[in-house]
């Protein structure tokens, strides 16, 4: 008997929680340490947990984690190079490790928490995620105060190619040069009137190589596709069919079809 889940990304959770109850410690002259109250971070989680829970009593609670390793670092170096000098909180590992130990968690090798949510949730599943990037994913999403939005097919193509195009600088990745998200581009007619994934990966192609010479300028990238497509690889949250469980690897992709 299959079971309904809402699928969980609890890391930025578990970030803000450890930090929050991080505190320094004198532990000799002239020497300063810092420590975490886990026992309080393990609450934060349980009671986060018990409200979830009470949104939606009929799905099991499936807690999706990062691996160590990420495809991502070997697409494009960049990505996520401008957290480098973040440090989590002093027994932060401590944390994850109650969690794994604690509640049903699931982790794929070299890919995100967000990609495990977008390999795994199905038509009657929620997911639950604070993170935008998770919009690019179809499905019934939920937000923090249990309100579900179903987000379609297409709503979810128009939110992947809108990040291809705009980049995503808290990744540490740039898009098409002179593309935010307010950008006009996204009130023109050739945008709104894209209903495939084929047409909006065409059209997001032919921005990259109207601003090939800002690339040039600005970045020192010469193939302005090349450079489209790792942004595409590295902005998409993979989906059904998109890694290969034998070998433990992401199926890069390579364009619609």
């Amino acid at each position: 008997m299959t079971t309904d889940k809402i699928y969980i990304d609890i890391e930025p959770a578990m970030f803000g929680f450890s930090r929050s109850h991080e505190y320094e410690l004198q532990v000799g002259p002239y020497q300063w340490s810092y420590f975490t109250r886990i026992d309080r971070c393990i609450t934060d989680i349980g009671n986060k947990l018990t409200r979830l829970k009470a949104f939606a009593p009929q799905h099991d609670q499936v807690i999706c984690l990062g691996h160590h390793n990420n495809f991502r670092y070997g697409v494009l170096p960049s990505y996520k190079s401008n957290r480098l000098g973040v440090r989590k909180a002093a027994g932060y590992k401590a944390l994850r490790d109650w969690v794994e130990d604690n509640c049903e968690t699931l982790v794929f090798p070299n890919v995100e928490a967000d990609d495990v949510i977008g390999l795994m949730a199905g038509k009657d599943d929620i997911i639950y995620s604070t993170d935008k990037d998770l919009k690019t994913i179809k499905g019934v999403h939920m937000d923090n105060e249990g309100n579900l939005t179903e987000v379609t097919e297409l709503e979810a193509n128009r939110s992947y190619f809108r990040q291809v195009l705009t980049g995503d600088a808290a990744d540490g990745y740039m898009g098409c040069p002179g593309v935010g998200n307010k950008s006009k581009i996204f009130e023109q007619e050739d945008w709104i009137t894209c209903c495939t994934e084929a047409h909006l990966w065409d059209l997001v192609k032919s921005k990259y190589e109207e601003k090939s010479h800002k690339l040039r300028l600005m970045y020192d990238i010469y193939d302005p596709m090349a450079y489209c497509l790792q942004v595409a690889r590295v902005a998409r949250i993979l989906r059904p069919g998109e890694y290969d469980h034998q070998w433990d690897t992401p199926v890069l992709w390579d364009g619609p079809g």
